[in-house]
Parts: structure tokens; C-alpha cells; sequence
């Protein structure tokens, strides 16, 4: 096998081209010949397909995207989405400080994209501000961590997974890394059910349920209904009621938060609490509630009624 040494070629730039290579060079602490290679190399990531008797140039499916600038994006907005919580405003500086630099300017060159912070940095900064680690790393799911919750009916297996225990006792609960839980109603006619985690280390999650607290439902919704009135009735009836809180949300709020990139916190917090979750499974419902929520949830009686049979079934 023979080894091919590098060629050498003679190239003549105009002067602004040359001084644009040298700056981009020195921001990527390389020289300017690795910047040229890099570039040339990068430019085989596209290719021309004739289209019509015209050609066009397409992105390959490999192509080497600016990280760089993807990172500072991502950085930028994990900073806004770690303040859309926070009563005090999180600047670049105090992560810094936190993480232990002498300076600011490292962190600030990352968040302009002049230098790409290694994987392991990046962990770390999601680690602090409490997002999602892959999303800021390689741009994977969404900043808010979220994953999904469907109600079995049967509280003993429900409670530790919403919990994040083994099992049910006072002291495991008590014990948990979880703080508050948060379910969170749409008002709509279907009224779409999302649960909000809040851990005691101030991160937040977000499960997604096929769950609608509603009677515009089918065989299947009218199940799942009825497994989370269990789940609440047992909730309620137990020494961690006061951990548990509900909301209605109207559409446009209630998308913000099914779309995980505001923090879900900055949401709740702006919104006024309501107490449906206590009340829906109970056979005879509080009728101020009803005149409170009549305007809001047009079939709250039919609901309460279905919600409440779950409930009674569960007892018989």
C-alpha cells in the first residue's frame, strides 16, 4: 500500500476573503490552511440535482451543520428558559461562576459562537440550569424533560411511579425527590390532561397523558377518566394532599406548555390555582364549584358524574 502525501496548490484570494478566513481561523483556534480544508471538505456535503431542466443545489443528508451557531442558539434560549422561572435574572456570568471558571469570557464565546464548549461542559451547564442534557448537547427533544403517565386505576402501582418511589408508605412519599405534582386542564371540549412534576432540587418535568377530563369521549377515555379519579380520590384521602395542585388552562397557554420549550413553572405560577381534582371524583360534587366553572366547563356535571362511578366501582 503506498501513502499519498498532501498536495500543495497555488491559490490567489481577494484580499476580504482572505482576512474573513484568517478571523474565522483564529475564533477556532486553527490555522488557516485547516480552516480552507475544513471548508472545502464541507462543501462535498452538498450535492446538484437537475429538477425540472434546472439545477439544483440540495443539502446531502450528512451535511456538517454550524454547531457553532446551533450551540450558541441553544444556549441563548436555555438561559431564557432557566429565567422564565426565576424571580432574580440568571445571566451567562453567574453560570459561569458557578461552574467554576475565573471568567465570564469563556462562556460568553460560547454563547456568541466563537468556540464550541466540549460535551462534558455542556452537561454540566444543563445539569445547572436543569434541562434537558441531550437537547443541549445534540439539539434532541426539547429543553423541558417530559416523558408520559397513563393511570392504571390502581393507586398502589400509580402513586410510586408518580412519585418516583418504591411503593406507597407516608415515609417513602415524605421521602421522595418529588415536591408537587400539578395537574393541568385544558379548556377546551375535550379537555386534555398534562402533569407538571416539580422536584424538591427545583427541576421540572412534564407527562404527557391520552387522558380528557371530559365526557367528549369514548369507551377508552371514560376508562382513563375513571383511573384518574381513583388516583385522585386516593390522593386526596391520604397525608399528601397539600403536594398536589390543579390549574385550567386555556388553549393558547396550555399549547405552551404541551410544546416544552417554556418553562413550564413561568406558566403555573402566573395562574391562578383551581381545586377541580378534589372535587371531580366526589359523588356529590360541591355546587359552588359547578356555578364557579360553569362558564369554563361546560359538562363538569356529566364529568363529575362519570368520574364519580370510577370512584364507586373502585370502593365495591
Amino acid at each position: 500500500m503506498s501513502l499519498l502525501s498532501d498536495s500543495q496548490i497555488k491559490l490567489r484570494l481577494p484580499t476580504e476573503l482572505k482576512q474573513k478566513i484568517e478571523a474565522e481561523a483564529q475564533d477556532s483556534k486553527r490555522s488557516m490552511n485547516a480552516e480552507v480544508v475544513a471548508r472545502l471538505e464541507n462543501s462535498f456535503n452538498f450535492k446538484k440535482l437537475e429538477i425540472e431542466g434546472s439545477e439544483q443545489t440540495i443539502l446531502g443528508p450528512y451535511q456538517l451543520m454550524d454547531r457553532k451557531k446551533e450551540l450558541s442558539d441553544r444556549l441563548v434560549h436555555a438561559i431564557q428558559w432557566s429565567n422564565y422561572s426565576n424571580a432574580k435574572e440568571l445571566k451567562y456570568s453567574h453560570i459561569a461562576e458557578r461552574l467554576g471558571y475565573d471568567t465570564a469570557e469563556i462562556f460568553l464565546d460560547w454563547v456568541q459562537g466563537k468556540q464550541e464548549p466540549t460535551f462534558s461542559q455542556l452537561r454540566s451547564i444543563a445539569d445547572f440550569l436543569k434541562l434537558n442534557q441531550d437537547w443541549l448537547v445534540h439539539g434532541d427533544g426539547y429543553p423541558t424533560p417530559n416523558s408520559s403517565f397513563d393511570a392504571s386505576g390502581i393507586p398502589e402501582q400509580d402513586i410510586p411511579e408518580l412519585f418516583l418511589t418504591q411503593g406507597i408508605t407516608d415515609h417513602e412519599i415524605f421521602m421522595s425527590e418529588v415536591k408537587k405534582i400539578h395537574f393541568v386542564r385544558n379548556i377546551s371540549p375535550e379537555g386534555e390532561l398534562l402533569i407538571v412534576r416539580e422536584y424538591k432540587d427545583e427541576r421540572v418535568d412534564v407527562l404527557q397523558t391520552r387522558a380528557h377530563i371530559s365526557t367528549v369521549i369514548g369507551d377508552g377515555g371514560r376508562r382513563m377518566l375513571q383511573n384518574f379519579a381513583r388516583l385522585w380520590c386516593y390522593l386526596y384521602n391520604s397525608p399528601h394532599r397539600n403536594a398536589v395542585y390543579s390549574y385550567l388552562l386555556k388553549d393558547e397557554k396550555f399549547n405552551q406548555l404541551r410544546k416544552l420549550y417554556v418553562h413550564p413553572l413561568s406558566i403555573l405560577r402566573t395562574t391562578q390555582t383551581s381545586f377541580w381534582w378534589e372535587e371531580i371524583w366526589k359523588k356529590q360534587p360541591s355546587a359552588h364549584m359547578a356555578q364557579l366553572y360553569q362558564e369554563q366547563w361546560s359538562d363538569w356535571l356529566s364529568t363529575t358524574h362519570v368520574a364519580s362511578e370510577g370512584v364507586l366501582q373502585n370502593e365495591s
